[in-house]
């Protein structure tokens, strides 16, 4: 008989109980073995008298939601004695305990999109058959065993709900009517938790974005850090942190997908469906922009990066032919060359941290026998190599600085094809102000040089989080679409003026999105915008 401290019995529907996997407060999950075949499986029981008897409710689930992949089965379910057993599937550990196992204080990358992907997968499966999870947790989601220990199951659906009614076949009714609060303290949506709003699919996937946060975030979520609230008060605290958590706060360093994905959950209607092949295909192209393989499957302890990350390997060093008498002569006449003595200190290196920095071999002088390192060439204007390391900002401004001066098409080309390689050098895909001012000079230069340019983007508004969280942006699938458009379009612009036309509308897509990301489109269009200019010159 299993240890608790219920009297569990030895063997139920034809299953023997062997070590216990997991209890809380409502019940025990054991390891079971069918006494006829052998097969293993999870029993859970459940007194039938418990105060939340989430086995009765799980069990009116799984027939419209079992065998969708992710989704455990269930064998069998029903009353013995004075439990409520369910025998599911037996399945590996919860995320909740890989991570916790790990030691570390965020999981890497790679595993969160992951986690990502196969989630929303999941969440897409259970809504279109009608189905809200309602507790979305790392402990709610594990991973297979065997030949599918890549593959993130979703468990518990006792908190599980029908959106969609059973008899009418319409979705559920919104109400602003004072209701129970059902869910996680942690990842369970502001809407729901902190609002007491009607849960809908939304929902789900606002928990979804934000226990991946949680999981980049060293510490987790500032609301999961003093434990579950034991008193009221200190739920109210919790609830108040929660909700002024504005996006940008959770997810500053974060890749900007996860900013996005929670503003897109949290701007969806009550009714609508989410684009979740949208999304798993966003955190699929995150993996491949960061060198991992796009697959998402699960690996777990995390592989080596250089052992993951295929396309972002390095070469082995090349292999240099010895060095004969004539190299070393001429290594040794340098090396007698440089100057290691004492200098003078030349500036304060506090007042210069955030000063520009410029290539060392700009400042080389020529002419000279002796060799001479030059810190740096004290002018940002100067044409050559050194400007690639040029601040972001300040590069930009450099280039809005030349295309208000170039007069053909050739030139302009050139220059967006260095606006696109700076761009593309830096991690943040965001589209800052200098980068729209370069847009707006290189309109200027195609439609008419002579007139004023309003600027396309006004600064972001000082106003409330909820101001902003209210105002209207444009929905990532729109701008996805625009910016194929324009991919499309500019390869058959007639003239410059159709380009510049191009343009403002590339400015507009952009500023409209949640994040003001540069996409794989809006490259390409860029890209495109270059060679059309090339062609029309």
């Amino acid at each position: 008989m299993p240890e608790t401290q219920h009297d569990y019995p030895d063997v139920v529907a034809n299953y023997l109980l062997q070590e216990c996997l997991g209890s809380g407060f409502s019940g025990s999950i054991f390891r079971g073995v069918n006494v006829y075949n052998g097969q293993q499986a999870a029993v859970k029981l459940q007194p039938v008298d418990v105060d939340c008897p989430t086995n009765m409710f799980e069990r009116n689930f799984y027939p419209a939601i079992q065998g969708g992949m992710g989704i455990p089965s269930l064998h069998a379910c029903g009353v013995q004695g004075k439990y409520d057993y369910l025998v599911i599937d037996l399945l590996g550990p919860s995320l909740d305990s890989l991570f916790r196992k790990s030691g570390k204080d965020v999981m890497d990358l790679r595993s969160v999109c992951c986690i990502a992907m196969q989630v929303i997968s999941r969440l897409e499966h259970m809504h279109g058959k009608g189905v809200l999870h309602r507790d979305i947790q790392l402990g709610n989601c594990v991973v297979g065993l065997g030949s599918n220990k890549w593959l993130i199951y979703m468990i518990d659906f006792g908190f599980s709900k029908f959106f969609i009614d059973q008899t009418t076949r319409r979705h559920i009714p919104d109400s602003k009517e004072p209701r129970d609060f059902i869910g996680n303290y942690w990842f369970t949506s502001v809407g729901v938790h902190c609002k007491g709003k009607v849960p809908s699919r939304r929902d789900d996937m606002e928990a979804v974005a934000l226990m991946l946060i949680h999981l980049l975030t060293p510490g987790g979520l500032s609301w999961t850090r003093n434990g579950v609230p034991r008193t009221d008060a200190e739920h109210d605290r919790l609830i108040r942190e929660k909700r002024k958590a504005r996006p940008e706060d959770l997810c500053r360093g974060l890749p900007a997908e996860f900013e996005e994905f929670l503003r897109y959950c949290r701007r969806l209607k009550f009714e609508a469906c989410p684009d979740y092949n949208y999304w798993v295909n966003e955190f699929r192209e995150l993996l491949g922009e960061n060198g991992y393989p796009t697959s998402s499957r699960f690996v777990w302890p995390p592989l080596d990066p250089k052992v993951c990350c295929p396309a972002g390997r390095t070469m082995p060093p090349a292999r240099r032919p010895p060095a004969n008498d004539t190299d070393m002569v001429g290594i040794l006449n340098e090396l007698a060359n440089l100057q290691i003595g004492e200098r003078p200190v030349l500036a304060n290196r506090n007042a210069m941290v955030n000063g520009v920095r410029v290539n060392a071999a700009e400042g080389k002088k020529s002419n000279t026998t002796e060799t001479t390192i030059v810190l740096s060439s004290g002018d940002e204007n100067t044409q050559g190599k050194g400007s690639a390391q040029l601040p972001k900002a300040a590069h930009l401004a450099k280039l809005r600085r030349t295309v208000s001066q170039v007069t053909n098409n050739e030139a302009l080309a050139e220059v967006v094809d260095e606006f696109v390689q700076v761009l593309q050098t830096h991690r943040s895909r965001t589209l800052t102000k200098e980068a729209f001012a370069f847009l707006d000079a290189l309109y200027k230069q195609l439609a008419d040089p002579s007139v004023y340019v309003r600027p396309m983007r006004t600064s972001l508004p000082r106003d409330s989080a909820e101001a902003r969280e209210n105002a209207p942006v444009q929905r990532r699938y729109a701008k996805q679409n625009k910016l194929w458009l324009l991919r499309r379009d500019v390869a058959r612009a007639r003239n410059n003026q159709a380009i510049a036309q191009m343009v403002v509308e590339f400015g507009a897509t952009i500023n409209k999105s949640s994040g003001r990301t540069i996409t794989k489109d809006a490259f390409a269009f860029l890209d495109g915008l270059s060679e059309r200019l090339r062609t029309l010159a």
